[in-house]
């Protein structure tokens, strides 16, 4: 997930790279220079268009190094359905040998995962502008390197029904945004971080993450939710992985739930994920 989707609510994460504190930024200054301008109007109205190459293209080097490609950058916007309207630079700030911090106040529609229907919000983001071999390039952290909206990667035991909603990989993580659904009479539990598994095409386990970072654990599902009948929740499961994943395919299985009075937890093994090359 990106920072406008973290600013939407939804669940996202960081990259290894950021940008510095604006906090800590020296007094600001009034305006870009003509370049730096162009180079943000540039990277924002491509975005705007569905022109990821053309944004891939004015990304600093280290950027491009994490997308590795222009469809990997694009996959990101294209996951969450987001567009950039119109925007309006708040703040310029010059950040030493770091370039300069320019935020921006940017209109966005963006298809809302949890509540399947398009939306839209006003996001302030962002951006660094850094000067590299002779021309102003964009540093647009906090991406996945790599997201899609799997089809039908959905399952349904004991009247519980879960629904992957959208796959993000960061370095050395992949999320999931899971859709959970009680279907039945009762009161059913939700306990994930207790066995919950993600294995790869080779069969390799992985392990969710357990941390008290919000960005890295949905506190809700970790504390164990209690799902109400005709009730449904959306939110993240995040597993450690190698630094550059890439599988083939991705099988999930959340356990444990328990369904209000059963003997025995269950647990629900979705069937696997093509992950797209």
């Amino acid at each position: 997930m990106n920072r406008r989707t973290l600013f939407l609510l939804a669940a996202s994460g960081m990259t290894a790279a950021s940008l510095p504190a604006l906090a800590a930024a020296p007094a600001a200054q009034a305006t870009l220079s003509p370049a730096q301008r162009a180079a943000l109007d540039g990277y924002l109205r491509a975005l705007g268009a569905g022109r990821y190459a053309d944004a891939f293209r004015l990304l600093t080097s280290a950027e491009r190094k994490y997308f590795v490609t222009a469809q990997n950058f694009g996959s990101a916007f294209a996951a969450d359905r987001l567009t950039i309207g119109k925007y309006k630079v708040l703040r310029v700030e010059p950040a030493g040998s770091l370039g300069t911090v320019v935020v921006v106040s940017e209109k966005v529609s963006f298809f809302d995962h949890a509540h399947q229907a398009t939306a839209s919000a006003t996001a302030r983001v962002a951006y660094g502008l850094l000067g590299e071999g002779g021309a102003v390039r964009i540093k647009d952290p906090y991406k996945p390197w790599k997201a899609f909206t799997p089809d039908g990667a959905a399952a349904e035991v004991e009247k519980l029904r879960a629904i992957v909603r959208k796959v993000s990989f960061f370095t050395g993580r992949v999320e999931f945004l899971v859709t959970f659904i009680n279907a039945g009479e009762g009161q059913v539990t939700l306990l994930p971080y207790g066995r919950s598994v993600l294995r790869d095409d080779a069969g390799t386990a992985y392990h969710l993450i357990d941390t008290k970072v919000a960005g890295l654990t949905d506190r809700t599902l970790r504390l164990g939710l209690p799902l109400a009948a005709s009730a449904e929740y959306t939110g993240a499961l995040t597993f450690f992985t190698p630094d550059r994943f890439t599988p083939r395919s991705l099988s999930l299985t959340v356990a444990p739930n328990l369904r209000d009075g059963d003997d025995a937890p269950f647990e629900i093994p979705l069937p696997a994920i093509s992950v797209p090359a």
